[in-house]
């Protein structure tokens, strides 16, 4: 057995969101010299405004394709199939994710997909040039060999997350860190709570990135749909304002890169 090929895969396997659980069964089956094998592992992922009711979890299930060289002792982890069953519904949501030499759509973000959800990601595109793109599936496209099709909105598409968030009154920005995290956790796909403000009144909900309108959506408490335009917005900021915080941010950020050094 090749155990910089077993590392290698099982580091995989954590980077990917699927943890260590699956390591020991991966071993085994390498062991075993098959030519090629699936794993399953099941995941619950609990809806933000329930966490306390684990009976309205949605489960994800998944089949992990792994593959043996035909020249060596080496295995591939090629492809993933995720499916979500949401409770108390009878169908299921699949769609297959290729790897890309250890990269791809992680666990997380395929739940988040199928949920209906945009995730950015950097891919290589078939040209060998990379791009940064905004992904989603089209539900009302399907086909048996490929599943639902994948929408993309590269830069030209003109999304801006940074901006979009921007125009937007959402609370506690000022908090160090805070508009960083939600940033990155808008790229995930995630629904993130956050409180803003509504009609003057400062409510409590969830907010995930539509890069398909160039625009936030935003949910109350239970999930239901908030009127974008409902949600009051910032005052744009005049040019001389705009340079003063684009300077405070690359002195927060130089102070950061220092602070790491140390």
């Amino acid at each position: 057995m090749n155990e910089n090929n077993l590392d290698y895969l099982q580091n995989t396997l954590k980077y990917l969101g699927f943890g260590e659980s699956l390591s020991e069964k991966l071993k085994a089956a390498i062991t075993k010299e098959l030519p090629e094998f699936s794993l399953n592992f099941d995941n619950l992922q609990t809806a933000p405004n329930a966490k306390d009711k684990p009976e309205l979890a949605d489960t994800v299930s998944y089949i992990l394709d792994f593959s043996k060289s035909k020249e060596t002792d080496m295995y591939f982890f090629n492809k993933y199939q995720a499916s979500l069953q949401k409770p108390g519904q009878d169908a299921r949501l699949e769609q297959t994710f290729y790897i890309n030499k250890g990269k791809g759509v992680t666990a997380k973000e395929s739940y988040n997909l199928l949920s209906g959800r945009a995730v950015n990601k950097d891919v290589v595109l078939k040209s060998g040039e990379k791009a940064n793109l905004w992904l989603k599936l089209d539900f009302t496209e399907h086909s048996p060999e490929k599943g639902y099709a994948l929408n993309s909105y590269g830069q030209q598409y003109g999304f801006d997350l940074k901006e979009a968030v921007d125009k937007f009154k959402i609370q506690d920005m000022e908090k160090q860190g805070f508009r960083d995290q939600l940033l990155k956790s808008l790229e995930r796909g995630n629904l993130h709570e956050v409180s803003f403000m509504k009609n003057g009144k400062e409510t409590t909900g969830f907010v995930t990135a539509n890069p398909q309108f160039k625009t936030l959506d935003f949910y109350d408490r239970d999930l239901g749909q908030v009127y974008s335009k409902a949600v009051d917005r910032r005052e744009p900021l005049l040019k001389g304002e705009k340079e003063k915080a684009i300077a405070g941010e690359m002195e927060l950020q130089v102070e950061e890169k220092k602070g790491r050094g140390r």
